[in-house]
């Protein structure tokens, strides 16, 4: 179980409590935090995030690296595995097939602040 990030903040449900999400939820939320911090950059647990050194969006083995990367990051989120399906190299945009123990989804990640 983990608290519901939305727009950046913390989500509350309307009596102030915190919302939680579980599952396939929970899983979606972790592996976007992964993919959206850069390695190193979150000064609580440094080892958080993905390892984006050297890749270049005209890299024309960009969506393999990613996914090689991404799954590398999230290998520590339990009962979860992603898989890299498409890069839009011209938005770095990324949509990541997500899976936790018997349902999946797709999640969209916008990478072009971090990947240029």
């Amino acid at each position: 179980m983990d608290v519901s990030i939305s727009s950046g903040d913390i989500e509350r449900v309307s009596s102030g409590d915190y919302r939680y999400i579980t599952s396939l939820e929970e899983a979606v939320q972790r592996v976007r935090i992964s993919a959206l911090t850069v390695k190193g950059d979150f000064i609580y647990d440094r080892s958080l995030g993905t390892d984006y050194t050297g890749l270049r969006a005209e890299d024309r083995l960009l969506k393999e690296k990613l996914d090689m990367l991404i799954k590398e990051s999230c290998a520590d989120i339990c009962d979860t595995e992603t898989e890299v399906v498409s890069c839009d190299r011209t938005h770095m945009l990324v949509n990541i097939r997500v899976r936790y123990k018997h349902s999946e989804t797709m999640t969209e990640v916008d990478l072009s602040g971090i990947i240029r």
